[in-house]
């Protein structure tokens, strides 16, 4: 099965592109027209919970939509990008942390440390993905020491890459390693979905 865990179903920064506005009836149309069959929704310091559900129920015969969001991290003086997934069992308390840390802060100036983002996400149950190397603005090696001495079970810390090639080398080095589609434009989303990883772990071994 394809796995998809880096999408933007929102303009929310004033960076973003607008084509990454998706409503249901269009994503539930798209995702059916793919082989992906696990998605994490990854908005920008942003999650939207009613969104979320709207999609899950949309697509459930087919893909399973994880709950997630792309934190702005400020650790040792630099910005970067950690994906955090949460299982989507608990999904609601997701949502709860996710208002609590945000508390009507702007998504473009928003960020959080290390230490914080564990302590609020970490009993939830979640993956971290973090952007590593050329995947810009990337946590560096430093970075995610920390973040592993942190984390209940290090096993789930992953490094982004760009594409299969920069995962591969990753892989090879004894990284653990993935990548999504980042999408910019679902009008060109199921080609570029033929290009996404194949999970050949089961689902369950993602939260255990």
């Amino acid at each position: 099965m394809k796995i998809d865990i880096h999408t933007h179903t929102r303009k929310v920064k004033s960076g973003d592109a607008p084509t990454r506005n998706i409503e249901t009836d269009r994503f539930v149309e798209i995702i059916n027209d793919t082989e992906v069959n696990i998605l994490a929704i990854t908005n920008h310091n942003h999650f939207d919970a009613k969104q979320y559900e709207d999609f899950r129920n949309g697509v459930e015969n087919h893909c399973q939509i994880w709950p997630g969001i792309e934190l702005d991290i400020f650790e040792n003086e630099k910005r970067a990008h950690l994906i955090v997934i949460c299982n989507p069992k608990n999904y609601q308390q997701f949502d709860k942390v996710v208002s609590e840390i945000l508390n009507g802060k702007n998504p473009d100036t928003f960020t959080i440390s290390i230490k914080e983002t564990v302590d609020k996400f970490d009993k939830l149950d979640c993956i971290y993905i973090a952007h590593y190397f050329v995947k810009k603005p990337n946590l560096g090696d430093e970075e995610i020491e920390i973040l592993t001495n942190l984390v209940s079970n290090p096993k789930r810390i992953l490094k982004e890459a760009s594409n299969s090639i920069s995962a591969g080398i990753y892989i090879s080095h004894g990284h653990n390693s993935i990548y999504g589609s980042d999408v910019h434009n679902w009008d060109d989303y199921i080609k570029h979905s033929q290009e996404l990883p194949e999970l050949r772990l089961p689902v369950s071994g993602w939260f255990f």
